[in-house]
């Protein structure tokens, strides 16, 4: 049995139609696995949306070692300015290692990444600076385009948690009471 030619291209589209549908379905599934454990979720705290990101192993560390990973779990609103691995890797490993030692001097240096409001990127580039929970502020800029607080450039901004937002930075922040 034959289909008129009208069928036939009917029958092309439809076939068609549904290849495409079939691999768009297969692409989205393959793309939320690539992605899983590296998205932020609105309903994780500070603290979860860090400890779910690879690029913040150096820091979910130390937020551990401190108890800080505690208080960003908290009812907040937080804004955390994270230094990814790359910017600790920065740091001359004796003087990583060193503040890593130093109880007291490690807290200040982290508490200067957290801020006590919620502020989106969006935020940011209305203000000149923000208060932070260690107690100095950090200077606001922005360069070309790029959103820059105290000298570190933010390579990905406005993670959005349950108590707050996380944007990522290239380098840590040292305030000048804890240099």
């Amino acid at each position: 049995m034959q289909l008129a030619p009208s069928k036939k291209v009917s029958a092309v589209v439809l076939a068609v139609t549904l290849a495409v549908i079939s691999s768009s379905q297969a692409f989205q599934s393959a793309d939320a696995k690539s992605r899983k454990g590296k998205q932020y979720s609105t309903q994780s705290d500070v603290a979860g949306c860090t400890s779910s990101c690879d690029d913040l192993k150096t820091l979910n560390s130390a937020l551990k070692k401190t108890g800080l990973d505690r208080v960003l779990r908290g009812k907040g609103p937080y804004t955390l300015f994270a230094p990814s691995d790359a910017a600790f890797a920065k740091i001359p490993k004796a003087e990583r290692d060193a503040l890593f030692n130093d109880s007291k001097r490690l807290p200040i240096v982290l508490k200067y990444h957290v801020v006590p409001q919620k502020y989106m990127a969006s935020d940011l580039a209305t203000r000149s600076s923000v208060k932070t929970v260690q107690g100095e502020s950090l200077m606001l800029g922005n360069k070309g385009g790029t959103q820059v607080v105290d000298g570190a450039i933010v390579t990905k901004a406005d993670s959005d948690c349950r108590n707050g937002v996380v944007h990522i930075i290239d380098t840590v922040l040292i305030p000048e009471r804890g240099k």
